[in-house]
């Protein structure tokens, strides 16, 4: 047993079996963000801050776009939703002009690319930037960052909206990563954990390429490191970083061990009435201290990243299948067309 739940074992939710999957955290998830899409679009009202804008439309794609990968979309029809939704906003929002003004936006359309290449849609239309972007050269002479592992991110970004992924490539950028280096946890801050998830995701092509022939005689002590960090999460009820390290678990083919089988009950219990999955800010007190928009506005705000990411969890850790396609089918619920809709 892991020694984080040997100390002070976590309660297993009473009303839950114990064999209790990601399906019951999906299906009312994505329930939640079909019912709070227009809240996605750069131009609603809840994203007007600066700090925002584009960033949950950005997160909605990437985490739908390793679904469309697999096919999940031929199975759950209401991913379908999400798709029309993003084709719309991708058609009505001036991302090209956005990403003029900022670097942000330059990632976000690399994730168009890569969309519209899943999608098969039609790309006559692009307005070329990113193109003349990687043209330059630029991200090829990009080799520090205050944040490590956001250089990994922009290279993923643009090979995967080319269309290819060579994880070997990012082995020189991983070497200055938290993830590395051996950094323990206990010496590690929010942004080094943020650090470890998103340098594997991008080392495991977020579950399309083996990750532990790629780290070689390092794989054994990152997976106990994966499995140690959940436990921390999931004691601390950080839900977010929990769901990123379930997502991680699953590219070393961990997706139905005791671990997570408590994992995916804790978060069960800690999802809100509506699907929402709060997050390490949230506070049940504050929203109820709020009335009409400023309410479902919080709501969205403090809770739409860590939902997101339970639909990335679940869709790639899902027991029975390496591809994230399992065999306890993952949308088959009554939430879905009851009264989250």
């Amino acid at each position: 047993m892991l020694p984080w739940l040997e100390t002070a074992p976590l309660p297993r939710p009473a009303s839950l079996p114990p064999a209790a999957g990601p399906g019951p955290v999906y299906q009312r998830a994505l329930a939640w963000v079909l019912a709070h899409l227009e809240c996605f679009d750069p131009r609603h009202s809840f994203v007007q801050d600066h700090q925002l804008r584009v960033k949950p439309f950005l997160e909605l794609v990437f985490v739908l776009n390793p679904a469309l990968r697999v096919g999940l979309d031929q199975q759950v029809p209401e991913l379908r939703r999400l798709t029309q939704f993003i084709d719309a906003t991708f058609a009505n929002y001036d991302f090209a002009a956005f990403a003029h003004n900022d670097p942000a936006g330059l990632l976000l359309l690399a994730l168009r690319d890569e969309y519209f290449g899943v999608t098969g849609r039609n790309t006559d239309d692009n307005d070329g930037l990113l193109a003349r972007f990687v043209a330059s050269g630029l991200h090829e002479r990009v080799t520090r960052s205050r944040i490590p592992f956001r250089v990994m991110d922009l290279h993923y970004a643009l090979d995967r909206a080319a269309g290819h992924c060579q994880p070997e490539a990012y082995l020189p950028l991983y070497a200055h990563t938290v993830l590395a280096r051996g950094r323990g946890l206990t010496r590690c801050n929010t942004n080094d954990l943020y650090s470890i998830t998103h340098t594997l995701f991008y080392l495991a092509d977020l579950g399309q390429s083996p990750v532990a022939p790629l780290l070689g005689a390092d794989a054994g002590r990152v997976h106990d490191l994966l499995r140690h960090a959940l436990a921390m999460m999931l004691r601390q009820k950080n839900l977010d970083l929990a769901g990123e390290f379930i997502m991680c678990l699953s590219f070393f083919g961990e997706t139905d061990s005791p671990l997570l089988k408590l994992a995916w009950a804790e978060l069960a219990a800690q999802q809100l009435p509506g699907g929402a999955m709060p997050s390490p800010t949230y506070s049940a007190g504050r929203q109820a201290e709020l009335v009409g928009d400023a309410a479902a506005r919080y709501e969205f705000t403090q809770c739409y990243h860590t939902t997101l990411v339970m639909l990335g969890a679940a869709t790639l850790g899902q027991p029975g299948s390496a591809d994230g396609v399992g065999d306890q089918p993952l949308w088959r619920s009554p939430t879905l067309t009851g009264d989250l809709l």
